[in-house]
């Protein structure tokens, strides 16, 4: 079998509950397959530890020193008439 219709096409001649058990197991491996991608993903290639996130403080400091900035969603939430 080389082609997805030829597969499809055997399949289709499965006895109903091997084809449902065919598709159980396609669904379990997809989801082990995304789930390892996905921490792999995480962990960053070849299992080094992901990039570190900026730091965002730091560059509001350098920024804006040690002015205080004010919270916008609790001041836009003051301004709402609810």
């Amino acid at each position: 079998m080389s082609s997805v219709h030829e597969i499809e096409t055997t399949l289709r001649q499965l006895p109903p509950h091997q084809r449902w058990e065919m598709a159980r197991w396609l669904l379990e491996n997809l989801q082990r397959s995304a789930l390892r991608q996905t921490e792999a993903h995480n962990s960053g290639e070849n299992g080094t530890p992901a990039a570190p996130l900026p730091d965002y403080t730091a560059r509001r400091q350098r920024i804006f020193g040690d002015k205080v900035l004010p919270n916008m969603v609790l001041v836009a939430r003051g301004r709402e008439p609810w």
